[in-house]
């Protein structure tokens, strides 16, 4: 109620209540994000107004993380070696810029299932 009277929320990086918060971007707080989000959400991020945790993927992510995002932008059947070098391609770009994007991330996937869909 609050947020919508004087027309902004709490700061992204407010303890608790901030979206900052609900996002993980090291690999093993991903992997255990992904397995058990209890494990490094100990509320629901809805109870204090933000629709869900998310996974920031950046130079310190990990393949568990990237694969499920590969999944989600319609890559789910790599092959281990398939993500073996999307995840080398992930981890060039990401010393490069700050926070992948998701079309990046996408084009990655191609190139590393190109040959797959020309053999």
């Amino acid at each position: 109620m609050l947020t919508s009277l004087i027309t902004f929320g709490p700061q992204p990086n407010k303890a608790i209540v901030g979206e900052n918060a609900f996002a993980h971007e090291a690999g093993i707080h991903q992997d255990g994000y992904l397995k058990e989000k209890s494990t490094y959400e100990i509320i629901d991020p809805k109870s204090v107004g933000v629709p869900e945790g998310k996974l920031v993927l950046g130079k310190h992510s990990g393949r568990h993380a990237l694969k499920q995002r590969c999944a989600e932008l319609g890559f789910p059947e790599l092959s281990k070696d398939e993500i073996n070098v999307v995840y080398q391609g992930f981890c060039e770009l990401a010393d490069r810029v700050k926070g992948v994007r998701n079309d990046a991330i996408a084009n990655i996937c191609r190139e590393a299932t190109a040959a797959r869909v020309t053999a």
